[in-house]
């Protein structure tokens, strides 16, 4: 079904482009009945390959991948074009799918805000509030990792398949992330921030840190 589609997009003036995104663009986490995704980039959007959810083969229509809402980008990142007929998508691909590391600050401003409240929400008695804050917090560190490396965070279903795929230069300890999305331990929370101090001051965003003064000494445990 997938092959029939690329035929006629071949044959289609219109097309410009094919990408395909999701589990079987990457071969991975495949299952019986799993569709393929794909996005169809035309030069006018006239519903030509609109499908239905739920259907073998999900397509849409875009005029441009830049289209594409905010959310939805991860979903490109790491795949190449299966179609490419002006030979621009991919070089658009990596242009919406890298993030400047200057952005990394507001994720790492929010990250350490989680952690601040789980910390003082533990120390009030309040389990569930500490416990839900760095939940929270697991969210922004790991959009923070991300964009300091010029990366989009991927999604929760891929996060294990891009470390081990396409690594960051950093460890990325998922078994502590969960162990702090389970239980909110203090301790482990301390080294975590610890840890992306020193992440932080590396990459230019020591200001953000010391925005938190004078708690900082006190987050670091």
């Amino acid at each position: 079904m997938l092959d029939e589609l690329l035929e006629r997009a071949r044959a289609d003036e219109n097309v410009l482009g094919v990408v395909l995104h999701g589990s079987r663009a990457r071969g991975e986490l495949v299952r019986e009945g799993s569709d393929w995704d794909v996005i169809v980039v035309v030069r006018d959007a006239r519903g030509d390959y609109e499908a239905e959810r739920g259907d073998a083969v999900e397509a849409f229509e875009v005029t441009s991948l830049a289209e594409l809402p905010g959310w939805m980008l991860p979903a490109i990142a790491w795949v190449t074009p299966a179609l490419d007929k002006t030979g621009g998508l991919a070089e658009q691909l990596a242009a919406l799918t890298t993030v400047n590391p200057a952005t990394a600050a507001e994720p790492l401003d929010g990250y350490v805000n989680s952690y601040y409240r789980s910390a003082k929400n533990a120390r009030l008695g309040l389990r569930l509030a500490s416990l839900l804050d760095a939940q929270e917090s697991v969210r922004w560190w790991l959009e923070f990792v991300f964009a300091v490396h010029g990366r989009l965070r991927p999604y929760n279903k891929w996060l294990a398949w891009e470390l081990r795929e396409h690594p960051l230069p950093v460890d990325v300890d998922l078994a502590r992330l969960e162990r702090i999305a389970r239980s909110g331990e203090l301790a482990e929370q301390q080294a975590l921030f610890r840890e992306t101090e020193t992440l932080a001051r590396a990459h230019g965003h020591g200001e953000t840190i010391d925005g938190w003064e004078p708690d900082v000494a006190w987050l670091r445990g």
